[in-house]
């Protein structure tokens, strides 16, 4: 069931004197299902998800990640000379990567390996279908997309909210996006909770990002490091093995080689 804000006249006019560049007007948590190997339907991965948006501006991210983040920011500016008291240090995120959108521009920033690359995705160009459902009391209609990796996406979204929002990349649509899922059942975001907000919209501090001229930079890095996890900066393969000759490289390899399923 998914907990739901009331607009009214009163909230509008409260934000009139705040910048509509900056502050958020509605906060949805959305709830995703995630399946990295399209072969084993049974292992999935889980994990919660917030957007912040307003007409103008949204932001797309983990609350693990930004709490992350934001403890090793305020403790990096809070090192003496060269070392760094991480103190308790909250656990590492599952989910890195967040999108920002300012108008018309959506730029996604999203890891490989150590790595934070962020990059201007690509238009989404939506087709509007005839179906209809109701999903806990709002009025839903269904769209179809093809991304440009090539995977199909299906979007329930509701005109209830006038924001033209939804998770990740998947924008552009004359409502907001209630439930988004792609064709192989692999990965589905639901909607779990909306409420009005005026938390700040900015991009994470994720500390050093490597900014990439396109898309088709990023898809690149990403596939040369699955293709081997091993090799460095120098282009040499490192390899790391135990007392017993496990070899730990070997099985870094294998793990992600079984990968086939992407949020992109």
């Amino acid at each position: 069931m998914i907990k739901k804000a009331i607009f009214s006249i009163a909230f509008t006019l409260s934000f009139i004197l705040l910048s509509a560049q900056t502050a958020a007007k509605l906060e949805v948590r959305y709830s995703m299902k995630f399946i990295p190997d399209s072969t084993k339907k049974n292992n999935a991965s889980y994990a919660d998800v917030t957007l912040l948006c307003n007409e103008n501006e949204s932001l797309y991210y983990s609350p693990d990640a930004k709490k992350y983040y934001d403890y090793l920011y305020k403790k990096t500016r809070e090192m003496s000379g060269n070392k760094i008291d991480l103190g308790s240090l909250p656990a590492y995120p599952k989910v890195r990567g967040n999108v920002y959108r300012n108008g018309s521009t959506i730029t996604a920033t999203l890891p490989v390996s150590k790595y934070n690359y962020s990059f201007e995705e690509p238009q989404l160009k939506w087709e509007l279908l005839k179906d209809t459902k109701t999903i806990d009391g709002m009025k839903c209609n269904l769209a179809q997309t093809t991304t440009d990796t090539g995977d199909i996406f299906f979007a329930w979204y509701t005109q209830q909210y006038p924001f033209s929002e939804g998770p990740f990349r998947f924008k552009g649509l004359p409502g907001l996006i209630i439930k988004l899922y792609n064709k192989n059942n692999t990965i589905e975001i639901n909607a779990s909770e909306i409420r009005q907000s005026s938390e700040i919209i900015e991009p994470l501090s994720l500390g050093r990002i490597i900014k990439l001229k396109s898309k088709e930079e990023f898809l690149k890095a990403r596939k040369t490091y699955y293709e081997n996890p091993n090799i460095n900066s120098l282009g040499d393969d490192i390899i790391i093995k135990d007392d017993r000759g496990t070899d730990y490289t070997k099985r870094r390899k294998d793990e992600l080689s079984s990968q086939n399923v992407f949020l992109d």
